[in-house]
């Protein structure tokens, strides 16, 4: 019983490190792409 929840944990675990990375992504890959497109535009 302890392993299955021990793999539960880990996943759930590694489900709030993708959030985490996304939150930190997202901001960084929106600001690339308005930056381009605005040096396209000039």
């Amino acid at each position: 019983m302890s392993g299955v929840d021990k793999t539960a944990k880990a996943r759930q675990a590694h489900l709030y490190d993708m959030i985490m990375i996304g939150v930190l992504v997202v901001p960084v890959l929106s600001f690339a792409v308005m930056s381009l497109l605005l040096v396209f535009k000039a």
